[in-house]
Order: structure tokens, then sequence, then C-alpha cells
């Protein structure tokens, strides 16, 4: 049996099952068909209020994001300068000082030869 010959049964049987349950429908008594349109109507409404959560949530979590994100980003961090950073200044003022001579000497030095 060929793919296309499959399908072909595939849509007959697909129809006739749609067929039975069209007469089927079409065979309930009213009370039936009222609690059914009931049962769908009540089912639709219980997704909108869920529905209308989510984004409410999602507002909420957003701005409650940004709040915390713009108060951490006021906070000042104060650095006091220590005795130690000063030094520690003098001490690289030392060294660019003393590559400074060491540059001087060798160019001398090269300039000699």
């Amino acid at each position: 049996m060929s793919k296309l010959e499959q399908s072909s049964n595939n849509d007959e049987f697909e129809k006739s099952i749609n067929q039975a349950l069209d007469d089927s429908i079409d065979n309930l008594s009213p009370e039936v068909r009222r609690s059914l349109n009931q049962i769908r109507v009540n089912a639709t409404e219980k997704k909108s209020t869920r529905f209308f959560l989510v984004p409410l949530a999602s507002s909420f979590v957003l701005i409650f994001a940004v709040l915390i994100g713009s108060q951490q980003g006021t906070e000042k961090v104060i650095i006091e300068e220590t005795p130690f950073a000063e030094v520690l200044q003098e001490d690289l003022e030392l060294i660019d000082d003393l590559e400074f001579i060491y540059w001087i000497n060798e160019e001398s030095e090269s300039a000699n030869l």
C-alpha cells in the first residue's frame, strides 16, 4: 500500500468519524446540549481570569526588579586614603624617577660608543 493510498484511506476514515460525531450531536437531548454549553461557558470564563493574573504578576515583578536595581546604584562608595596609599603613590613616583635615570644612563653609554 502506497503512501497516497494510506492518505486517502485516512481521509475517508476521518470523514466517517466526523460524520458519526456530528450525527451523535444531532441526536442529543436539549438538556444534555444545555449542560454541555454551560460547561463550555464556565471553562472559558475560568481561563480568562487566570490569564488576567499572569500579566499582572509580571508587572509587579518588573516594578520590583527596577526598584531594587535603582536602589543599588545610589550607594556611594567612600574610599578613604590611608597612609599606605600615600606611601604607595610616593613609591610609584620613585620607581618612575629611577626608570628615567636608568634610561638616561643607557642613552649616554650608547652615545659614547
